[in-house]
């Protein structure tokens, strides 16, 4: 969802939020749970708690944001996607969980990030329109469609360098939306018919 959301019927809202990297904490849990005592997850990282009086809602989304769920719809978190990386998964290559944490504020954009622990590339999403990065031991491989890769990323060029396939996706769109915008001739405003009483 593009939330917070607010789906009113007769005063009582439901209230849309969404688990960073889709992980909640105990302390969420419980800050959840005394909200209404329901709590329905969705299978893209969303928690919905319903039945919640209006006049409760905006107090409700501000203890949440502090628990550190996502309530803002221009959050960075809506638009980045991980396997479990370590210490969860024996083949992974690093932390990448951690490693998205440390750099996700300082590489936004609106196209989908998947970070991978090794080269299975688990969780990642659907199609093309996504940052692909793979840890490997010389550090990060990013790909982009469309664009040769960069190998071996180490962790302080992350940001940047995946701020630059973000700005690269945009303007390889907007370039394709160009060439196939329909061409009109050239028309210039002071241009005049032929007078023939003037020739």
């Amino acid at each position: 969802m593009a939330g917070p959301e607010f789906a009113t019927v007769d005063d009582i809202v439901g209230l849309s939020v969404l688990a960073p990297l889709g992980r909640l904490t105990t302390r969420q849990w419980r800050r959840l749970a005394a909200l209404t005592g329901r709590v329905r997850l969705t299978p893209w990282r969303g928690i919905v708690v319903p039945g919640l009086p209006a006049r409760e809602a905006a107090r409700a989304l501000d203890g949440l944001a502090d628990a550190g769920l996502v309530t803002a719809a221009d959050s960075a978190w809506r638009s980045v996607t991980a396997c479990t990386g370590k210490p969860g998964c024996a083949k992974s290559q690093a932390d990448v969980r951690g490693d998205a944490r440390a750099v996700m504020e300082r590489a936004r954009g609106p196209l989908a990030v998947h970070w991978s622990g090794c080269e299975r590339r688990c969780g990642h999403p659907r199609g093309a329109a996504w940052v692909d990065l793979v840890a490997t031991p010389a550090g990060y491989d990013l790909r982009v469609e469309g664009r040769a890769p960069r190998l071996g990323v180490p962790d302080h060029e992350l940001a940047p360098a995946l701020a630059d396939a973000r700005q690269y996706v945009r303007q390889a769109a907007r370039a394709e939306r160009a060439a196939r915008a329909p061409h009109h001739p050239l028309v210039l405003e002071d241009a005049q018919p032929d007078d023939p009483a003037q020739k």
